[in-house]
């Protein structure tokens, strides 16, 4: 049946449900963030109107059985998520060279700077989501084609992603002293994974082969990951507060991973049926 689901609606339509599905917890985490920061340049606004914009436009793209005219409409909506992305990453950059020491003191001041990890992981989904509204081609065999262009993109973006999620991880975590051994699972996850698709990509059978599994597991971390930040969030004074929302640990942050997993699960699969 799974199968059967998955040939109906193919990899391009599902790598764009998949891109869809990462931007709620990315619109949450960055209205909690720029509001701790409380909006002190008017481009902080910027992907708090551009993402809900995204979402609501590639629904009804999603619903369009004409899988030509969805990509065309998806297009420009993961443009302007890969264009948001970007741009906040050199905003983010630039913040952290204005702080005191700029980039010379770069270890303190990316630790403590705004997270640049952030936007650029947005960035990347956008390239996907671009990557999945090329335009179909009508060539005999242009399915495995344009299957196997996908999953090439999906391992390289997964690598940046994973390098990235690591970083930013390894930052907060370490704010936190990781004072709870569940907090290495993504600093370690991130550059297993980011191997494991590097030889996936380069065609090593055993990397093929844990590629699934390894990239469902960072799903599940990810769902755990959110789990322990909740919790540490109604443990504080107060519970389930504005204020514990804005000053605990970033709830949906760790839902970053799961999408990155959904997406090498994504890949894994559809390497196996070519």
């Amino acid at each position: 049946m799974t199968r059967r689901l998955f040939d109906r609606l193919g990899l391009a339509r599902l790598i764009r449900l998949g891109v869809l599905s990462a931007i709620p917890p990315a619109w949450f985490e960055i209205a909690v963030l720029h509001l701790r920061g409380s909006f002190q340049s008017r481009p902080m606004w910027t992907p708090l109107v551009a993402l809900p914009i995204v979402a609501a436009g590639g629904a009804i793209t999603g619903l369009d059985g004409d899988e030509a005219r969805s990509r065309a409409r998806f297009r420009p909506l993961s443009g302007l998520l890969l264009l948001v992305g970007a741009i906040g990453t050199l905003f983010h950059l630039r913040g952290v060279g204005r702080q005191m020491g700029g980039f010379g003191n770069w270890r303190f001041n990316m630790e403590t700077g705004p997270p640049f990890p952030a936007p650029a992981q947005l960035a990347l989904f956008g390239a996907v989501g671009v990557l999945a509204s090329g335009r179909p081609s009508t060539w005999p065999h242009s399915d495995r084609e344009e299957d196997r262009r996908l999953v090439a993109g999906i391992r390289a973006a997964n690598v940046a992603a994973y390098g990235l999620l690591a970083m930013e991880a390894g930052w907060e975590h370490r704010k936190g002293e990781f004072h709870n051994r569940a907090m290495f699972t993504p600093v370690t996850l991130g550059p297993a994974l980011m191997a494991v698709h590097t030889a996936a990509a380069a065609g090593v059978r055993p990397a093929r082969a844990v590629e699934g599994p390894l990239s469902a597991l960072a799903v599940g971390a990810g769902l755990v990951g959110f789990g322990f930040h909740v919790r540490n969030v109604l443990r504080r004074r107060g519970g389930l507060s504005l204020q514990n929302l804005f000053y605990g640990p970033p709830t949906v942050a760790p839902l970053s991973l799961t999408g990155q997993g959904l997406l090498g699960v994504l890949a894994a699969l559809f390497d196996r049926r070519r």
